[in-house]
């Protein structure tokens, strides 16, 4: 989940085309392991390896269509990620802490303005044991008006403090207005706000790896 860029990146008032990115075990071995401070739900690290297996598959068939040399172009560079995030952390040091969370926040709350529509990447945590674990869909439907659910969609109202889930943000469900404060890595954007993709996609992808 490391990558790069050595040509600037466009700014986040620029619609960004989300980069194709190839999957190895430096991306998901030692560092990802070695993270014991931060508690990392493995359905979520999957559901992460779908969802960019299945990008890379779109954006193949759209490059093979148009012109091959611009996949190569466009290949996920670990380097060059490494050099965009020492620009936004304004540090080599590139560990997942409190100090670079922060840093990392400042610099999301620059770019990205409420309203700003968002949905889950997989399962809550407390979803898990009855999408998965066969628990009654009765008592699921009846918690899920209380509780956010993955399958909601939801406006952005805030960004909040740094948690031990990393940047917090504070949501408003748009079905009922119901507002939640959740960890920014279950969320992603909705298929109406494509331009901030690369966004919150590299943010998760810093989360999971350093």
């Amino acid at each position: 989940m490391n990558k790069s860029k050595k040509t600037p990146k466009p700014s986040a008032s620029s619609p960004s085309v989300p980069k194709i990115i190839e999957i190895d075990e430096g991306v998901f071995g030692p560092r990802l392991m070695e993270r014991g401070e931060i508690p990392i739900n493995p359905h979520k690290i999957l559901d992460l390896v779908k969802r960019m297996s299945q990008m890379e598959a779109l954006l193949l068939d759209d490059e093979d269509e148009d012109d091959d040399d611009l996949f190569l172009e466009d290949s996920f560079d670990e380097d060059e990620f490494e050099l965009e995030l020492q620009e936004i952390l304004g540090s080599p040091n590139l560990e997942v802490n409190e100090e670079n969370l922060n840093r990392y926040l400042q610099f999301l709350k620059a770019r990205i303005k409420p309203p700003y529509k968002l949905t889950g990447n997989g399962e809550f945590d407390w979803e898990e044991e009855y999408v998965s674990g066969g628990k009654s869909k009765k008592e699921y439907e009846k918690l899920k008006k209380q509780r956010p659910s993955y399958l909601d969609t939801f406006s952005l109202v805030q960004f909040c403090e740094v948690g031990t889930e990393g940047i917090m943000v504070k949501v408003e469900r748009t079905s009922d207005r119901r507002q939640f404060i959740l960890p920014l890595i279950d969320l992603d954007v909705t298929t109406e706000d494509p331009e901030h993709f690369e966004l919150i996609d590299n943010y998760l992808l810093w989360f999971f790896s350093y």
